[in-house]
């Protein structure tokens, strides 16, 4: 073989091993992380008020209702405001399906100089709404009407639970937390996650929620936007199909480069 045939073999032959390695670390982060689509029951979360819907990400598992938000970074989030043009006083909202379980989190700015308003919420699944109320609970998780909600100190609290309409129970799970109870400028604003039972909140409405459900969560005392939610369910394996189509991609070109 010729100085110059025995180079291009191996240009094409590094090209071939690149191929393969860049399919085995897309495979790889694609498990460890959970990142893309395909390795959960996905959903696309988007920013909905009356006048625009904007689509944003994909949605993965994995979050816990324990007053600690760090993985709901993965999410994407929606701007909750009431027409307000400046950056620092706009809200998120967050929106995440798994397996049964609804999961919403909202995070006050900065610059709310109050306590987050967190007892009513609207719900819509398909069209049917209802009032959802966060309330405080017993240990036996029945309400406790003279419970605190109002001027609460720095910590989380665990002590909610989440009622449809009328207190009807649909296994809530709650946790809110204050970072300022002075609520000053210079601290950092009120955050709230809930989790649902998907079938309770059904069960409740009369209907069926299937996978292609669109659910809308909104808090009318925070903004006039809402964050919608549309499942989008997809085979476990395509993207490790399509990692391997890479790397078979690669190996295809070695070969008939060597030939």
């Amino acid at each position: 073989m010729s100085m110059k045939k025995r180079e291009s073999y191996k240009k094409h032959l590094n090209r071939g091993v690149m191929a393969v390695s860049f399919a085995v670390i897309f495979i790889v982060f694609s498990i460890m992380g959970g990142r893309i689509q395909a390795f959960a029951d996905d959903a696309v979360a988007t920013q909905t008020d009356a006048a625009k819907s904007n689509s944003s990400g994909p949605v993965t598992t994995g979050l816990a209702i324990d007053g600690y938000y760090g993985e709901w970074s993965q999410y994407p989030s929606a701007d909750i405001t009431y027409n307000s043009n400046n950056g620092y006083s706009v809200h998120k909202g967050q929106i995440a399906i798994d397996g049964d379980r609804l999961y919403v989190h909202f995070s006050m700015n900065d610059l709310y100089t109050s306590q987050m308003q967190f007892q009513f919420w609207n719900i819509t699944v398909d069209g049917k709404q209802c009032v959802l109320n966060v309330l405080p609970v017993n240990s036996d998780g029945s309400i406790n009407w003279s419970g605190q909600m109002y001027n609460l100190g720095e910590g989380i609290y665990r002590n909610f639970g989440v009622f449809a309409g009328y207190y009807t129970d649909i296994d809530g799970d709650v946790a809110f937390t204050v970072y300022d109870a002075a609520h000053t400028e210079t601290g950092k604003g009120d955050e709230i996650e809930f989790s649902i039972s998907m079938k309770k909140l059904a069960d409740y409405l009369g209907i069926n929620i299937d996978q292609g459900a669109t659910i809308t969560v909104s808090n009318p005392n925070i903004g006039a936007q809402g964050v919608t939610i549309t499942g989008t369910p997809t085979g476990p394996w395509a993207g490790a199909a399509m990692a391997m189509a890479l790397a078979t991609g690669g190996v295809f070109v070695c070969r008939r480069k060597k030939r």
